[in-house]
């Protein structure tokens, strides 16, 4: 007999539905903790039945995911947004959050999460980690400049990068003169405003730094970087959220599992197409944009496709970009799927044969 069980976590407390088959469910509260959740599996699986739970997507996900494998016969996290769609009440406690996650895992229709290694989940969470750190870097020299204009200093001391080390020499020096008054406090300001930019630079070169280090023990590294434009930060990112490139069918699959794909409303004869859904990872969509740009000006056959979509008007050069980015991501698919590197001819040669298809239709 098969057991299905609905876990509703909450930081006091895990409310948890047992569905069987032709047996009425059974509720039970427990404490959030791991040796309580492998007592209770424990206890389920007494009677010989196997036991296949469930439990939403969260920020310790993963934690619980490694620590009960093994316990259960099956460990399926959900995804509760699309969740919510699937199986609607008029009501909503943690009672019937558990058992709609039971219920709907008892029939096969749960929409579930993909959930990683532990070492990819790291991995992820230090790219993450990395684009908040330039963040903050950008969000301090924005500061920084928006200060040094403030106090009358529109231009840098030296022509070129407010951040050269001539200027940097100059801003150190206007935050270190003597004798401040009240109104000069603005030194002390820009003072601690270099001090923070100079720990953020530090700890984003370490973060770097390992990334490099971890993404060159990564043979299909080499592939992605091929590719005219793409570098080190973008291929890790696709890396990192691709995993097992096995899970995904087709290149539709794979590029809606990163939020590249239109949104699609249609109805009888109506068929409307909208923006891209983003849904997914908006950190490999952030990166993606970023070289795409790069991508355009140095392979021709990208450049091509770039101007195709872009159709001679400036207003469609987002648009055009995406698309260019949608399309960098199904060229990435193919050269992981057959361990090959960019190859310009082919590009420009599958490119004009999709516009001359289109010509014909």
């Amino acid at each position: 007999m098969d057991k299905y069980i609905g876990m509703d976590i909450d930081n006091k407390k895990i409310i948890c539905c047992t569905v069987q088959r032709n047996k009425k469910e059974k509720y039970q509260t427990i404490r959030p903790t791991i040796p309580a959740m492998k007592a209770f599996i424990k206890e389920q699986k007494s009677d010989g039945s196997k036991v296949h739970m469930v439990y939403e997507i969260s920020g310790q996900a993963g934690y619980i995911y490694d620590s009960l494998s093994g316990c259960a016969n099956s460990i399926t996290v959900a995804n509760p947004s699309k969740m919510t769609w699937i199986y609607r009440t008029a009501k909503k406690n943690d009672r019937m959050d558990a058992r709609k996650m039971a219920v709907l895992l008892s029939i096969g229709e749960i929409p579930w999460v993909h959930m990683p290694s532990r070492d990819i989940r790291k991995w992820r969470q230090m790219i993450l980690h990395r684009k908040n750190v330039v963040q903050k870097v950008t969000q301090v020299k924005n500061r920084t400049r928006a200060l040094l204009k403030s106090e009358g200093f529109s231009e840098p001391y030296d022509k070129g990068s407010w951040w050269k080390k001539s200027n940097r020499f100059w801003m150190e020096q206007l935050a270190k003169e003597d004798n401040i008054d009240s109104f000069d406090l603005w030194r002390m300001q820009l003072s601690n405003l270099l001090e923070e930019l100079h720990t953020l630079e530090c700890q984003l070169k370490r973060v770097t730094d390992y990334l490099d280090k971890y993404l060159s023990q990564k043979k299909e590294a080499d592939l992605l970087m091929s590719i005219p434009g793409v570098g080190p930060r973008t291929t890790e990112a696709v890396l990192a959220y691709t995993d097992n490139l096995n899970r995904f069918d087709n290149y539709k699959q794979y590029c809606s599992y990163f939020g590249l794909t239109p949104k699609l409303d249609e109805s009888g004869s109506t068929r409307r197409l909208g923006h891209i859904s983003k849904h997914g990872p908006s950190a490999v969509r952030w990166v993606l944009c970023e070289s795409a740009w790069k991508v355009i000006r140095k392979s021709k056959g990208m450049r091509e496709f770039y101007e195709r979509v872009k159709s001679g008007q400036d207003s469609r050069k987002k648009i055009a970009i995406v698309a260019v980015c949608r399309k960098m991501l199904c060229i990435m698919r193919a050269m992981l799927r057959d361990n090959e590197k960019f190859n310009e001819k082919l590009v420009c040669k599958v490119c004009n044969n999709n516009e001359q298809r289109k010509n014909v239709a």
